[in-house]
């Protein structure tokens, strides 16, 4: 770009250098799918496990999706926990529930468990299902 900077008619011309500083992408982290599925057959009124997930221990988790369904939901009861915070329990459903979470972080270690009961000794079987990932 030129410009007349002087009364004499002197031109000054400026350059500019541009200097891209353009970082080389690391290495991506491997992702690995987590899918957990299972089922328990309760017939206590003592919690007992229906699907757990502990992130690795050298890993990120990424929780994306837990769902729960019951062949007697009047005697079922369920509780979850994340990473060690209780999210209910003693619940009660009419039907099948899908969580879903756009991004919920873990911790390496952390644990996602769903449990379920039975309200008496009549046996129940629920299903349960834990989505998600680990990154690294």
């Amino acid at each position: 770009m030129a410009i007349q900077d002087a009364p004499d008619g002197t031109v000054w011309i400026t350059h500019v250098q541009v200097v891209v500083d353009t970082p080389v992408p690391e290495v991506p982290a491997h992702e690995t799918v987590i899918t957990k599925l299972a089922r328990a057959s309760p017939a206590t009124t003592d919690y007992v496990t229906v699907v757990e997930w502990e992130v690795d221990e050298d890993a990120i988790g990424i929780l994306q999706f837990v769902e729960m369904e019951s062949d007697d939901y009047e005697h079922t009861r369920f509780k979850l926990t994340i990473a060690g915070v209780e999210q209910f329990a003693d619940v009660q459903l009419e039907e099948s529930l899908a969580l879903e979470w756009p991004d919920v972080k873990l911790a390496a270690g952390d644990v996602v468990l769903l449990e379920a009961r039975s309200t008496d000794t009549t046996e129940v079987n629920v299903d349960g299902d834990i989505l998600g990932k680990e990154i690294g």
